[in-house]
């Protein structure tokens, strides 16, 4: 049986590479277009960015914890943010990209959390779950006080005014971190727990259950009592659907949204819960004696994570760019093909590099600029390796 610190090393890598397919599975995946949403969008949409969201908050603890003066001091943070940031930015500037970057939020979402570092479990946890429910509820305030911002690709041109992209960052863009900095103080917590210990793992696994299920429970409520009559779908695919904001006003109805990026209440909480659902079965998976063997093509894309999550943004670029000049409407609407052949082709890549490096590219590069100048013993503190996506 794998000990305990590696079972929870190899369970967040584990649940990271299980992240970044899914974003794949639904960036590349069918769009939903007919009456039913189609598999991938109801399984992995609107789930699989924020696992990747509470994943940050667990590397950001684990590297704390284990490099304090070196890759988890703030000033080694503060710059690998700003790394993300400014790439974030970069890939979003490309014409016609079809991804949502989430690099920029991310990176300012570590930031953030840099001062609750230092707190308990229970009370990140807490802390998280009053945050879920709180700050959407703010945010639909805001939404339907304010008048209507289309807030659509975060790029280089949104840095002039500063301010201008820091209200995009928070409170607009498509992964606002006002609201989504809630997965990353959850994480924060989960990344101060045990996940090497099977009870702890069952916990995790069991608040997920509770969460998820009661956010769906809460939705199928609203739906049997007509709250969204006037909604364009009908039934249990409501559970599924989008705000309309910002081209439709937004209503206080929406607190019972749980569909995908709405951002409210009843979709963090159930985001929230898939995420810890993941974490804690990754866990207990990691546990099993085939699984290192068996999983570890997933594990190294999970060890590499800000190089494969560039190349699959700019691979989805590239299949956008190609689908839009030979104006193929069939090729916009993505397939199960294009995903499979990107899920191989990055899994494959991170296998056989990982079998002879450390550190993806890009995590190698960020983490020697970030770490410049601290001493030989913080840069080298690597014998319980987290493999930190940035």
């Amino acid at each position: 049986m794998v000990g305990t610190r590696a079972s929870r090393v190899d369970a967040v890598d584990l649940a990271r590479g299980l992240a970044l397919i899914g974003m794949m599975f639904v960036h590349l995946g069918p769009s939903w277009v007919g009456e039913d949403p189609p598999v991938g969008q109801m399984i992995a949409s609107g789930r699989a960015a924020p696992l990747f969201a509470m994943l940050a908050g667990v590397a950001l603890s684990l590297v704390h914890r284990r490099d304090p003066h070196g890759a988890g001091s703030v000033r080694a943070t503060g710059i690998r943010a700003a790394i993300l940031v400014v790439l974030g930015l970069c890939l979003g500037s490309l014409d016609q990209m079809p991804v949502y970057v989430i690099l920029a939020f991310y990176g300012l979402m570590i930031v953030v959390a840099l001062p609750f570092r230092p707190l308990r479990a229970r009370v990140l946890l807490g802390l998280g779950l009053v945050w879920a429910v709180v700050v959407p509820v703010l945010l639909l305030w805001l939404q339907i006080a304010h008048a209507p911002v289309v807030s659509d690709q975060a790029e280089l041109s949104d840095v002039v005014p500063p301010w201008s992209l820091l209200a995009e960052l928070v409170v607009w863009g498509a992964y606002p971190a006002g609201v989504w900095f809630a997965y990353v103080l959850v994480g924060l917590g989960i990344g101060r727990l045990d996940l090497g210990r099977a009870r702890v793992a069952v916990a995790v696994l069991g608040g997920g259950v509770v969460l998820l299920t009661g956010s769906l429970a809460a939705g199928a409520v609203a739906i049997s009592r007509g709250v969204f009559d006037e909604w364009y779908v009908q039934g249990w695919r409501q559970l599924f659907v989008s705000s309309a904001y910002p081209y439709e006003p937004a209503t206080w109805k929406e607190l019972w949204l749980v569909g995908e990026h709405t951002s409210r209440p009843l979709n963090v909480l159930g985001a929230i819960g898939s995420a810890l659902v993941v974490i804690g079965l990754c866990a207990l998976v990691a546990r099993v004696p085939w699984a290192p063997l068996v999983l570890r093509p997933v594990r190294a894309a999970g060890a590499m994570t800000l190089t494969l999550y560039t190349v699959h943004v700019i691979w989805s670029w590239r299949l956008a760019v190609r689908a839009n000049a030979g104006d193929d409407p069939t090729a916009r609407l993505g397939s199960y093909g294009d995903w499979l052949l990107q899920v191989v082709v990055l899994c494959a890549l991170a296998t056989v590099w990982l079998t002879f490096a450390r550190r993806g590219p890009l995590e190698a590069v960020v983490r020697l600029v970030s770490t410049y100048g601290t001493s030989s013993a913080s840069r080298h503190q690597d014998a319980e390796r987290t493999n930190a996506p940035a």
